[in-house]
This record gives C-alpha cells, structure tokens and sequence, in this order.
C-alpha cells in the first residue's frame, strides 16, 4: 500500500467509497459528498404549507384540542398513521460483516447503525455539525430543533495540525464512550493493516489529545526517511472537516489486533495479523444489544436478533439519544435489497424514503412508482460529474490530434441525455477538469471565454481534420494510423451502473459510425475496478466511463494514482508508492507528461502535426506540471499566485486534454408523502445528507415526521 504524506489510518474503504460514487447513476445520481469550523447554523426557514407545515418561526399551526385526561392534545400527541420509516440496502444478514479490512466489503448499512460524523450540505456543501440548529416547518411541536453529530467543531494549526473536538454524549449502543482513543485506534489498526509499519518513512499520524479531541497532523520529517509536509491553509482546513471516514469499530474488536501489530518484529508477522483481522467477521448477532456486544452507535439500535429476517430487519429508537426527542419515528426497516429488487420494493411503495431524482429516464421514474411516492428535492451537484477516462498506454490515445477528434466525433449532449436524462445531468460548458459552478466562482469571465471549448454537438468535419492531422487516412470507411494500423480503442463501463452502461453505448454508437473501432464491454466492479487500478497487474483498459468527485479545486489539481479518485495527474510510475508523482517522473502512471510545453497563448490548441505525448510546440513556454501541483498545496502563496496556479492547471487540461469531463449532475431524493409530513424543498430540514445519502442524514438526525393524517396531494 502506498504511504500516506497526511499519516493518518482513516480508512473509508476504497471499494465501499468507490461503491457510493459508482451507484450514483444507477440512482438517478443521487447525491455526493468544505465548510465552516463553527458548523452550518441555517438562518431562513424554507416554505411553509398547510395543515401541519407551517412557516419557520410559527406555532405549528395547530390548535390544541382537549385531551381525555384534560390535558391539551398537540399534533405529536395524536397517533400517526406508521411508526416505520422503510428504506433499502444492497446487503443480506447471511453476509454482513462490519469488519472494514475483509476483501469482500460487504458493511453496507453499518452508516445506519453508527453515529453520525456530521452532515454534508447538498446544496451549499458546507458541513453541519453537533449543535446545528434547523427550523423544521414540517414539525407541529417544534420550531427547530438542534441536532447531534459526533464531531462538535474542528480547529487547525498551520501548517501540519488539525483537530476534531467530539461531542461527549456520543456513545456505543452499550454506554461505553464513542470517543477519540476509539477512533484513533481504529485508524491505527489500518494503518498497521496496509502494510506501514515496515514502510520507510511513513509514521501514523494521529493521536486523541484527550478523550474527546482527536489531533492529526501531516508528515512533520520526525525520522530520518521523512521528509516534512507542510501544507497550505485550505488543504489542512480540509482535511480538519472531513467526513467521509468509516465509523470506527469497538475497542473490544480492535485490542487485540492493535497489541499484535505492535508486537510484530517483521513484515511478514505484520501480514499473518493481517490475514487474521481480515478473516475476523463482525455479524450482526455480534453488534447486537441483546444477543452481542452492542457495538453500534446512534439514535436507532438493533436490539436484538428477532429484528433479523430475510427480508429485513428493524431498528428502535434509543429515547436517551439527543435527536430521539425530535422525531415521532420510533422504527426504521431496513430491507435487504440490490438494485433490483430496490426498484420492485419502491414500484410496491414499500420504501418511504429513498435518494434519486424522479425523472423519466431514472430509475425510480414517475411511472413505476405510486403517487404517494413523490420527489422531496432536487439540486445539481456543483463538484461531481462524469468523465471519459484515456489510458496513454493506448498507442492511438498518445496522440494529441486523435484525442481531440475522438471528443469532437461524439455528440455529447445525446450521451449526457441517453445516459442520465436531461433532467438528471447536463453538460459541462467549460474544459478544465471542473465543473460549471467550480470554474464560475474561481475563474474569471475573461480568462473562461479565452480557452478553448471542445463541441459538445457531434462535429464531424472538425473531427476529421483532426484524425488527419494525426496522420491518420480512410480505407474503407475506417481510420487507420500512419502505419496502417486499424483505429480501434476498447471502452468499458462497469455492468452495475445503468446511467454509465448508456452513455458509454452512445459514444460507442458515434464512433463506430464514423469510422473509429470501439470493443465495448460491461465488466462487474471489481474486474472494472481492478482495470482501472495501478497497482498490482497494473492499468488494463484504453477508456472507461467513470465519475469525477473530488470535492475540491486543490483535490482535482492534484497528483493522485488511487484509481478511486481522478486527479489532473495521476501517480508514480517508477517509485515504490504508485499513489503520488516524484521529482523524477517524466511521466505519470496513466503515461501521460508531467514536463509539457504549453501555447503562450491561453486558448490555442495549435500543435505540430503527428503530435505525440508531448510535442515541441513554437512559441511554447516550459512548465513542470509537478512543481505546480506541488506549489498549490505549499503553505505561504497568496490568493493570486494560488489562482496563477489554477489557470495553469487549466490551460494544460485544455490544452492536452488528458480525459474529459463532459457532464455535471442533478441530485435528488424522494418519499412517501402521505405517510411522512416533508418541509417544502429548499427548506433547511432538507439540506443534510451523511456522505451522499439524505435519507440517512435527515433519519438519524429526527428530522423526519410521520402524519397524522393520510392525506396528499397527487403528482403534477
């Protein structure tokens, strides 16, 4: 495993995060994972309604009536008409198994079952954390409320040290502390896991300060091998508000593994401990209150093995959590579902609460679900999109002509249609690597209008004079290189993501038709997910449709090999580690330059012809594309030169076009309308999503409300 410079164990599973992002298409793209140390205090209240939606700062909008016993009835005191909210997920208790470091992962449903890290804002995506205050317009006894999260604020100290400050009333399901040594040393665990102990140069970087402070810092050169890492404001600051980590197991699992690993005298004893932990399965039995050790976290618990079916299984409230007050949710049903059966159970309307756009090209669409199942919201997603992935290695994708004409020879606006629908994704105006909104508040209109934009309608005339720049000719009705080799290019989209399937046959279709080889394929995920992976056999695939999701400038202007998350330059080809670029590398794992010439002028794609990887270019000026990655993310730049920066990542994608990003996505959720009372959409209470997934966000904080009344509107 490649050394972390940051130093830290956290450890979201790269198949488990990979996994969320893959399955955004397939839902409609449904949501995605950047804000304020002192959490996200909402100030407008959203719309109001009738009956029990009210205006934020209202009394409810119910008029007490007089109870049996005397007493004034409110709204919460008369009975709802369920006590469940139903969701799905793509897991089986025969199965399950919470141990993150299994090689199948296979903890889906383990977020509903743990504290909630903070919540991630879809619309501003800024974070919220413990002691945010919602108005909830939707609640007939409450105003607002005030909701729990796990981390209570965070702090940072340039340029190596950040903090996470926990909130103390976080607890296992069994009353043992949810607290930083927990965290800490589940995060050292992995750390030890992938391999880092015997890593030269690599330290673990985390400690908890006390019990409720976890402390992290990057690497500060404390060891020889070690070369210091100071980092730059906003990197840290990022860093410090992050959300996106596993829920840390019990230290009753993790003990006797961690004293193991300290003891290890050699790599190899280190992998047997690892092999040991990987075989170790955490059940459901096992975390369970009654029956096991009560080792989840929470406002919903499993209490006890009788909640388990094969179908489902139930979850209870926990009247002791600070959210229980909040909500008149006593259950949450988890059914047991892949993408199949999830769309039989929302057809049936036995799913109440569910992430993914309504649209006619989604999958849950108008038509197959009941009227009382009816789109909550919708939003587009301003740092996550798709792209077109280009291996290098691909003897026609070195060519700089060739890439530009393959772009122009498909109509993109039917791929974005065909893939995602045109209410669920649109494309993307600008080409840097970002997305609209990214380039829209970074960028300005001058520099936006100067670069060049590649036609998101099929140009068949432009894409030929490109393939004829390349040197390429016709015989036959098909491109052929200068040596008369027949153009052809594989393309793969993993088999599991409907969305991406489409949109790949349409580029397919396009190219094929004009002239260009296509071997289309539809691997599962991990042989999709293994092809696209540096390490071990290496890269195995020419172009892939795959998701573009950093969720920040200085993330996508990166050099990154993880093949989970693309960057602007990919990693090492040569060191031992294939996650970052060294000094010495010419070029990256996916072969592209690191050391480019690039056009005086912003904006020009003039280029000789049979341009290769990296061509002489007139009037060209020399830029290490390293040194400026690596300048981004150094402590001490001011705001203009760190933009400076950003302009040159720009133009370099713009200009060499490494793989393209040609869509950006709209989100969505939707629920049961008769059985649930929602705020109107762009109310605050409809804002909070745990990682991507709003129905975990808005359940484990209470802010869902079950009717008392069966009575809604039909959809328009």
């Amino acid at each position: 495993m490649p050394r972390d410079p940051n130093g830290s164990g956290s450890d979201l599973s790269r198949r488990q995060y990979a996994q969320i992002l893959a399955g955004l298409g397939a839902a409609g793209l449904a949501g995605c994972p950047s804000g304020s140390g002192g959490g996200d205090t909402p100030t407008d209240g959203g719309g109001g309604g009738e009956d029990t939606q009210t205006d934020a700062g209202g009394d409810g909008g119910d008029t007490p009536t007089e109870s049996d016993d005397g007493g004034s009835e409110t709204a919460t005191d008369r009975p709802a008409v369920t006590d469940t909210v139903r969701v799905a997920v793509n897991n089986s208790p025969d199965v399950f198994n919470w141990n993150p470091w299994t090689p199948q992962d296979n903890t889906y449903g383990d977020n509903w079952m743990s504290e909630l890290n903070g919540l991630n804002n879809v619309h501003t995506k800024t974070n919220a954390y413990s002691g945010t205050t919602v108005p909830t317009p939707h609640k007939p006894d409450h105003e607002e409320v005030e909701l729990m999260t796990w981390i209570e604020d965070w702090s940072v100290n340039e340029p190596y040290d950040w903090r996470h400050h926990l909130d103390d009333r976080a607890s296992f399901w069994n009353g043992d502390p949810y607290d930083a040594p927990t965290l800490v040393q589940h995060n050292h665990t992995a750390w030890f896991f992938n391999g880092n102990k015997y890593t030269e140069g690599a330290t673990f970087n985390e400690e908890a300060e006390d019990q409720w402070t976890r402390h992290g810092w990057f690497d500060k050169g404390t060891i020889p091998a070690q070369d210091p890492n100071p980092v730059a404001k906003p990197i840290i600051e990022a860093q410090a508000k992050g959300l996106l980590f596993n829920p840390p197991l019990h230290t009753d699992f993790t003990d006797p593994y961690h004293e193991q690993f300290q003891d290890a005298s050699s790599a190899d004893e280190v992998s047997s401990v690892s092999d040991e932990l990987a075989s170790d399965r955490v059940s459901l039995q096992r975390i369970a209150m009654e029956e096991g050790e009560g080792w989840g976290s929470g406002m919903y618990v499993l209490e006890n093995m009788d909640d388990v079916g094969s179908e489902s299984m139930v979850l209870r409230k926990n009247d002791d959590h600070p959210n229980a007050g909040h909500t008149n949710v006593e259950n949450v049903e988890i059914f047991w579902a892949d993408a199949s059966r999830r769309q039989t159970l929302a057809s049936n309307g036995s799913i109440d609460f569910n992430g993914g756009a309504v649209t006619p090209s989604s999958d849950f669409n108008r038509e197959m679900l009941p009227d009382h199942m009816q789109e909550l919201t919708r939003w587009l997603n301003s740092t996550l999109g798709t792209q077109w992935l280009m291996n290098w290695h691909n003897p026609h994708l070195q060519r700089l002509w060739v890439r530009r004409a393959l772009v122009e020879a498909v109509d993109w606006n039917a791929v974005v249609a065909n893939g995602f629908g045109q209410e669920t994704g649109q494309t993307t105006s600008y080409d840097t690597f970002l997305m609209d909104s990214e380039n829209e508040s970074t960028f300005s209109e001058e520099f936006l209008n100067s670069l060049h934009t590649y036609s998101r309608e099929q140009n068949v005339e432009t894409a030929n004079q490109y393939m004829q720049n390349a040197g390429y000719s016709r015989q036959g009705g098909q491109w052929v290189d200068p040596n008369g080799n027949q153009a052809t290019i594989d393309l793969t989209a993993q088999s599991g993501n409907s969305s991406y399937v489409q949109a790949a046959q349409t580029i397919r279709a396009n190219l094929a038709n004009w002239g260009f080889g296509v071997n289309f394929s539809t691997p599962g995920f991990s042989t999709w997910s293994d092809s696209l992976n540096p390490e071990g056999s290496g890269l195995n695939y020419d172009t892939s449709i795959f998701w573009s999701d950093t969720a920040t400038i200085f993330g996508k202007y990166n050099d990154r090999g993880a093949w989970w998350g693309e960057a602007l330059l990919g990693g090492s080809p040569t060191a031992g580690s294939v996650f970052e670029l060294t000094e010495e590398d010419d070029r990256d794992t996916q072969n592209k330059p690191v050391h480019v010439q690039l056009p005086e002028e912003v904006g020009s794609i003039e280029a000789p012809d049979e341009a290769g990887i990296n061509p002489d270019l007139d009037n060209g000026r020399e830029v290490d594309m390293f040194d400026v990655v690596q300048a981004i993310r150094e402590p001490g730049a001011s705001q203009e030169e760190v933009l400076e920066l950003y302009r040159t990542c720009a133009q370099y994608y713009n200009y060499y076009l490494p793989d393209f990003v040609f869509a950006q996505s709209l989100s969505g959720t939707w629920g049961n309308v008769r059985d649930f009372e929602w705020p109107d959409d762009g109310a605050r209470a409809l804002d909070y999503a745990r990682n991507v997934n709003m129905p975990i966000g808005t359940t484990l904080t209470g802010l869902t409300q079950a009717s008392t009344d069966e009575e809604f509107e039909p959809p328009e």
